[in-house]
């Protein structure tokens, strides 16, 4: 697949969406990094938690959405995703029927149509 700008500049290739998201992923965590943001003022995340953070969330958020409730009761690693609202996350608990690879590529689409880029698939 290709990325391109708006004006049909080509940004990059991928060989799949897994390979894009990395790569997004990589350059929202370089700009994290460089302008020292706080964690809570990022607009664009996939972040899978482990259970031992899933129990702290619980622990320490007044209105846990169901889904971090469940985890936190199942012992289950919470899928937490934010797609250009870091105040509005989705909160996926992650079970062997959740379609990763689904989830990531709907990322990617609503990534790249935010940051105005479109994607080409070969």
């Amino acid at each position: 697949m290709i990325i391109v700008s708006m004006d049909g500049e080509s940004i990059g290739y991928f060989k799949d969406y897994n390979d894009l998201f990395e790569n997004l992923i990589g350059i929202e965590n370089t700009k994290f990094i460089a302008v020292n943001q706080n964690a809570r003022d990022r607009d664009w995340t996939f972040a899978i938690h482990p259970p031992q953070r899933v129990a702290a969330f619980f622990a320490h958020l007044k209105d846990s959405c169901e889904a971090i409730k469940e985890a936190c009761e199942e012992g289950s690693p919470l899928i937490e995703i934010c797609a250009g609202d870091y105040t509005k996350p989705v909160y996926i608990v992650q079970t062997p029927n959740v379609d990763m690879d689904y989830l990531k590529k709907k990322w990617c689409v609503e990534y790249c149509g935010f940051h105005h880029l479109l994607i080409r698939e070969t």
